[in-house]
């Protein structure tokens, strides 16, 4: 017995020495759920660029004067930026972009066409995805994303004239005018994915537009002077138009990478909202002016050719 607690006590002795050196090997059991590199791992990505959207456009409209219908050409410069949170499998992401140069053609009803050559092309919007499919490495991975869209949608078709008042025999003795403008207010979900190839990536997203407020002014959509119970009316405002609309967005990039955390992709993207909505405007006559309302369908749709330089740090 008494030999047996030296014993015990030297191979105590013995573990508590070997401990330090099992214990440096035992966490390799674990590392299976972090990167390879988790030593300089870092929990959060940036990117940041510019990006060139050579673009058509369309706009389409029905209303006292005739269906409208336009075609234009944007060049548009946009900056971007996204934030990967590799902790949590999500990103923010928020662009920006302006036309710099527009022109085209439109036409209303049978009447001869008039060219665009000005206007503007403007959006802002922003956002936040997750990936339910575990830890992606730099941001790959497939996302589920909820986002907010602005976009303004206004090339220059013209000024469409309306009364401002009457003389006394009920004939118009002025006039005034409103310049084109749509303005897009939607609500985007979507998926949007991410791969690395090495040199290259492929990055995609397509998002449905379940909701949009679509609200402006239409310049061109003139009203044809009309009787009504017997009194003959003359536009005396602008066209405006306000309603709900729906649509869809999507974008599809290839990637080079020249050199590290630098890259050039191109690609395509397609943007389109529409919807039944209101058209509203005052008419004026020898007994005073009166409200009118109609429901015409009004759609904006942008599709063309991406470009991009993009920074990751």
């Amino acid at each position: 017995m008494y030999r047996l607690v030296p014993a015990l006590t030297l191979s105590a002795l013995a573990l508590l020495a070997a401990a330090p050196a099992m214990a440096a090997d035992y966490p390799d059991g674990f590392r299976m759920g972090y990167p390879e590199d988790y030593d300089n791992y870092q929990p959060l990505g940036f990117e940041a660029g510019l990006r060139y959207w050579y673009s058509w456009g369309q706009q389409k409209a029905d209303f006292g004067n005739g269906e409208l219908n336009s075609n234009d050409r944007a060049s548009i410069v946009e900056a971007h930026l996204r934030i990967d949170d590799y902790s949590t499998q999500s990103y923010v992401k928020g662009l920006a972009g302006y036309s710099a140069v527009i022109n085209g053609d439109y036409q209303i009803g049978g009447a001869a066409g008039g060219p665009i050559e000005s206007g503007r092309v403007a959006y802002a919007g922003a956002d936040l995805g997750w990936s339910p499919f575990g830890w992606a490495p730099a941001g790959n991975g497939i996302y589920g994303f909820v986002g907010y869209q602005y976009w303004n949608d206004s090339p220059e078709m013209g000024r469409g004239p309306f009364v401002v008042s009457l003389d006394g025999a009920g004939n118009p003795n002025a006039f005034n005018s409103a310049v084109n403008n749509l303005d897009i207010n939607a609500l985007r979900l979507g998926l949007a994915g991410r791969m690395d190839f090495g040199m290259f990536d492929v990055t995609a997203e397509v998002a449905a537009i379940p909701y949009a407020w679509m609200s402006g002014t239409l310049g061109t959509g003139s009203i044809a002077p009309f009787n009504y119970g017997g009194i003959n009316y003359y536009q005396a405002s602008s066209t405006n138009i306000s309603g709900f609309g729906y649509g869809a967005m999507g974008e599809l990039m290839v990637g080079f990478k020249p050199v590290e955390n630098m890259a050039i992709r191109a690609g395509g993207r397609a943007w389109y909202v529409g919807g039944n909505l209101d058209y509203t405007y005052d008419a004026v006559s020898t007994a005073g002016h009166q409200g009118f309302i109609g429901k015409s369908w009004v759609s904006a749709f942008r599709y063309g050719l991406l470009a991009e330089m993009t920074y990751k740090f």
